[in-house]
């Protein structure tokens, strides 16, 4: 019988890379987990990106319940945009479900959980949170009774200052010095995690490791990947030694990871083919990117300027670098039909009615969007390879998906997974090779589940899976009843005895939307991090 159930997430961690290091005899934790449990390859959402991901994991629901699509999302009737991580999704988190039948929760370091709310037990917000906010954590003044105690919280406050040097569009730091700290905050969460379960106790804890993420984005290089293994592998460690046999282990992943080996330029896409203007100035980002004071006091006083005053000073300026006048604030949007908030492949068409300077009408939208997918799933490189292998409709995809969440109107899915692709330049190069000096990786959508405790069939291997099926199986096997409106399915073939499924009407849930001013540092990270443009 489950008592207790513990959820590790291994973030972007892939059975390509574990399985090298289990034949080495470098992750004895994992592998004795595995001889016990039952693992299976688990399909993340499409696009396979972490803000997508995780509320679908943690809810069952498909991005289209959800209502998270992208890295950003585009507030209704408007151009702008906030980070997704500060947008309300729907959909009940399993802490908050089991919370209803008076089960407590922890929460630990989960993306897609700030502003951290009331829950019975727990919860510190994961890397994408704004720095020194008072709604990290849930008592307000947990991190400061845990330091108290002896115990102090370093996870978000360090896990931001590494994933900020990680990228090649950021200043790095040396790979050496990246991998010692890592390793060894990964170790000090594994211990921390190790003295919560007792200290603590709580039915459901619900704790992620992101170094398995981190190392991805920042090195091709595979003892960098090995180490960082190998440490969330002896964190998990320390964990397992205070579990008991009673408890039902779940090990997953949102998204799997790869080597990015070449870049596609989205915007060179949509402008090659007449879809996406910018205007003739200069964007109003560079004027930001000046140092200090200088930067601040440009971009307050660009936007003062007439048309004819700003397109005069940006003349000699964009004849010098023409790329200047490339971002998201300044397309052109009456000559705009086609454009992408973010790199994660989402093109949204510039509708009128639904936006206000939208340039296509609504009986244009059929044979539009099958223009695009056309000439995307035309596109070839140069050795005469697809560049796309889907280029779906929202309604293929999503057929569910809410208007008021403003969706994609179809979504590029790459025929290489090693394909990074970004927003760029319109003089980019279609495709281009990324450099070693540059290396990092991205993601892919098989991830990792591994089910370990009670009832678990022990060796078994299930093949693949979907990130919507680990709540619905999580519950059954607790003996407790399923959201109706989960997406997911019971993993019936994962246990030795066979599982009652019972669901029942869940009421809806949804996060408060928040529009403040953290909204600019989560933006900025997100750029630093090549989500953004």
């Amino acid at each position: 019988m489950i008592n207790r159930v513990l959820i590790v997430g291994w973030d972007g961690a892939t059975w390509d890379y574990i399985d090298p290091l289990l034949e080495e005899g470098a992750l004895p934790n994992l592998e004795a987990l595995i001889r016990r449990g039952t693992r299976a390859t688990l399909r993340s959402t499409i696009p396979p990106y972490t803000n997508i991901a995780w509320p679908s994991l943690m809810t069952g629901l498909s991005p289209a319940k959800t209502g998270i699509f992208d890295g950003v999302r585009r507030v209704p009737g408007g151009y702008t945009f906030i980070p997704s991580n500060l947008v309300g999704y729907r959909g009940v988190p399993i802490w908050r479900w089991v919370n209803r039948f008076r089960m407590r929760a922890g929460v630990l370091n989960v993306p897609m959980t700030y502003p951290a709310s009331p829950l019975e037990g727990y919860m510190v917000t994961g890397f994408d949170s704004p720095r020194r906010s008072s709604h990290i954590a849930y008592p307000p003044d947990l991190l400061q009774q845990w330091d108290r105690r002896g115990h102090p919280y370093r996870v978000l406050e360090e896990e931001i200052e590494l994933m900020n040097r990680q990228n090649p569009h950021q200043r790095r730091m040396a790979l050496g010095l990246f991998l010692q700290r890592w390793e060894r905050l990964t170790i000090e969460q594994g211990e921390f995690v190790a003295w919560l379960w007792k200290a603590e106790p709580v039915d459901l804890l619900f704790v992620v490791f992101s170094v398995t993420d981190s190392v991805n984005h920042r090195t091709w290089d595979w003892e960098a990947i090995r180490r960082a293994y190998v440490a969330a592998d002896r964190a998990l460690g320390w964990i397992l030694e205070v579990v008991d046999e009673d408890t039902l282990i779940c090990l997953i992943s949102d998204h799997g990871s790869t080597p990015a080996k070449r870049y596609v330029a989205l915007y060179r896409v949509l402008s090659d083919a007449g879809w996406l203007r910018f205007r003739p100035e200069v964007a109003l980002r560079f004027w930001r990117r000046l140092p200090g004071l200088l930067g601040g006091t440009a971009a307050a006083v660009w936007p003062r300027f007439p048309t004819p005053v700003r397109r005069l000073i940006s003349w000699p300026l964009l004849r010098w670098d023409e790329r200047l006048a490339v971002a998201y604030e300044n397309l052109d949007w009456e000559h705009t039909r086609v454009f992408a908030l973010t790199g994660m492949g989402m093109l949204y068409i510039n509708k009128a009615g639904r936006l206000p300077r939208g340039c296509v009408f609504p009986e244009e939208m059929p044979a539009l969007r099958e223009e695009v997918r056309r000439y995307l799933l035309g596109l070839k490189d140069a050795e005469g390879s697809p560049l796309f292998a889907r280029v779906w409709r929202l309604e293929e995809l999503y057929p569910d998906a809410r208007a008021e969440d403003t969706p994609p109107d179809l979504v590029v899915e790459p025929a290489r997974w090693s394909d990074h692709i970004i927003t760029g330049y319109p003089i980019d190069p279609l495709v281009r090779p990324i450099p070693p000096e540059r290396e990092y990786g991205t993601h892919t959508p098989d991830g990792i589940l591994l089910l370990a405790g009670p009832n678990v069939r022990a060796g078994a291997r299930l093949g693949s899976v979907h990130i919507v099926d680990v709540v619905p199986t999580v519950l059954a096997a607790w003996g407790l009843p399923i959201p109706e409106e989960a997406d997911g399915r019971v993993l019936m073939e994962a246990f030795s005895r066979p599982l009652k499924e019972r669901r029942i009407a869940s009421g809806g849930e949804r996060r408060t939307m928040v529009l403040d001013e953290s909204s600019r540092e989560v933006l900025d990270r997100l750029r630093a991090l090549g989500y953004l443009e």
